[in-house]
């Protein structure tokens, strides 16, 4: 069966490879020279169904090698790094825009953008005549989803943004205004209704290399999302519920099997970026390396640039959640499927089943001084199968998928829609039935009736250090947000510290390179969707 990411292409993309790899001197990183060339490459339905394989994988490297986490969980509340730290600088809101970590996720964004765009109007020009309509249009279905979902982080990050459909009419001019917030939602919307028309339908099953790209289903509940987002509830209910019908994908059985690399592209997974450990270095997933609190679980030479908040640790699960466990460790959690080394040494003897203890010789008072270390992501040192190959050379790169958007959430999605409003509740049976099954599946007990901040709060204990609740707190007034983000404990385990917070909402500020390229990238004009 066909892998994601070790398909080598005979002709690749150029811009595939330049839009991660280089810095532009355009706001937008745009092929040098317009459309690929690609010749008849693409002579068999099966080769154009791996066309969009670097799609899901390689122009997210920039975002996802750190700046995802620094600019989600740890400005949410959920993460904790030092002040020594470089992702410090988001756990007390010093960054600015000159911030690395700022300017990568914009260029794996755009990236995504741009490499969409260059399938989307290039494709139907060079497929050969064996190529099926079908598979062709199912092509096509998978860019526009990753161009609307490149726009949906876009738009959740920085608001208002340029609208971009074609990479080369900018070439000569990349000076281009922003467009407002309800023009990318309509234009996201808009992407992901051809997705869902285009794209093919599936049944997924335990042959999870079959499940690795999106499917018509997949945008129908990327869209459910995207409504509700925009407080549609009454359409994110209905596309919800109907997603829901389709028994296309279902809760996995244990939580903690969510997060072994063995189970990467399972039937939860509604859409993943894929990583590949034995690859190169943008081919792979840094994540076990940053969260792992201590160095014999990695196979590089330094780990736990992250930790959980205290936030986190004292105040999002209930005692007997078993989420708890697996998102992050406190002394005593033992780990079963985790292989560490038995001391540092580059012969260590290796051992399979972890045990999280601090102040061992090896951890002081947890990872930056937090008490606990983060588990979601940590997948331990190498041991087939159960992590995939890994890579020493590349920062101990995995294979490990990184969610975007699994079943459990499009259940709460449900949930929250058929309430319909931010201060509403419902006993609605169907409802319940979504948000409960959530519950349930974390041994805690279901409820009759169902809040807004019942839902709110189980989406955070749900997808904790998936980097939802950063953009969960900017769907609330501000004010409330504000009020969340300030009530904080931001310290450590032995030194509280909270924040104050001076500007007026959760955006972040546009990158300083790419503000001096394009100084009208703070000027919003409406866009037209007739050009």
């Amino acid at each position: 069966m066909k892998k994601i990411i070790n398909i080598k292409f005979v002709v690749i993309l150029i811009s595939v490879f330049t839009f991660t790899t280089s810095c532009s001197e355009d706001f937008i990183d745009i092929p040098a020279e317009g459309a690929p060339t690609l010749g008849n490459y693409y002579d068999s339905d099966e080769k154009l169904d791996n066309a969009a394989n670097g799609l899901y994988g390689l122009v997210w490297f920039n975002i996802n090698k750190s700046g995802f986490y620094g600019i989600t969980d740890v400005i949410s509340g959920n993460m904790y790094a030092g002040p020594y730290n470089e992702f410090g600088k988001f756990t007390d809101l010093s960054f600015t825009n000159s911030q690395a970590y700022i300017s990568d996720s914009w260029k794996s964004c755009y990236a995504g953008v741009a490499n969409a765009n260059i399938y989307i109007n290039n494709l139907p020009l060079v497929v050969g005549p064996n190529v099926s309509e079908e598979a062709l249009n199912n092509a096509l279905g998978e860019c526009h989803f990753i161009r609307a979902f490149s726009y949906f982080m876009l738009v959740r990050l920085w608001g208002n943004v340029p609208i971009i459909e074609d990479a080369s009419k900018y070439t000569q001019n990349f000076v281009v205004p922003s467009n407002p917030i309800a023009d990318v939602y309509k234009f996201i919307e808009n992407d992901l209704l051809f997705a869902i028309d285009n794209l093919r339908s599936k049944t997924r099953g335990s042959n999870y290399a079959e499940n690795a790209h999106v499917s018509s289903g997949s945008a129908k509940a990327m869209l459910a999302k995207v409504y509700l987002y925009q407080k549609k509830y009454d359409e994110a209910r209905i596309l919800a519920k109907e997603v829901i019908d389709s028994k296309e994908f279902k809760l996995m059985d244990n939580f903690s099997d969510l997060f072994l690399q063995v189970n990467n592209n399972n039937e939860e997974s509604i859409f993943a970026w894929q990583w590949n450990g034995s690859g190169t270095y943008f081919d792979g997933n840094f994540c076990n390396t940053l969260f792992a609190p201590e160095n014999r679980l990695v196979e590089t030479t330094y780990s736990g640039q992250m930790a959980p908040s205290q936030d986190l640790i004292n105040n999002v699960f209930e005692p007997s959640d078993l989420r708890r466990k697996e998102t992050f460790m406190l002394p005593g959690d033992f780990y079963p499927n985790l292989t560490f080394a038995e001391t540092l040494d580059v012969d260590s003897p290796l051992s399979l089943g972890y045990t999280f203890e601090i102040n061992n010789g090896f951890i002081e008072n947890g990872v930056q001084n937090s008490g606990a270390g983060l588990k979601k992501y940590v997948i331990g040192k190498e041991n087939l199968p159960i992590t995939g190959k890994m890579n020493q050379q590349f920062n101990g790169a995995c294979s490990m998928n990184s969610y975007m958007m699994r079943y459990a959430e499009l259940l709460l999605i449900h949930a929250e829609a058929t309430i319909g409003s931010q201060s509403g509740s419902t006993s609605d049976p169907d409802a319940l039935a979504s948000y409960n099954a959530v519950r349930i599946r974390a041994g805690l007990q279901p409820k009759a009736s169902i809040t807004f901040e019942d839902v709110f709060k189980e989406r955070r204990a749900e997808l904790a250090c998936e980097g939802d609740y950063y953009f969960d707190l900017g769907r609330l007034p501000f004010s409330q947000a504000k009020a969340i983000l300030e009530a904080q404990n931001r310290g450590d385990a032995t030194t509280e510290k909270h924040i104050t917070i001076s500007a007026t909402n959760l955006f972040l500020p546009y990158p300083e390179d790419d503000l001096i390229k394009n100084p009208k990238l703070t000027e919003v004009e409406p866009y037209d969707f007739n050009q």
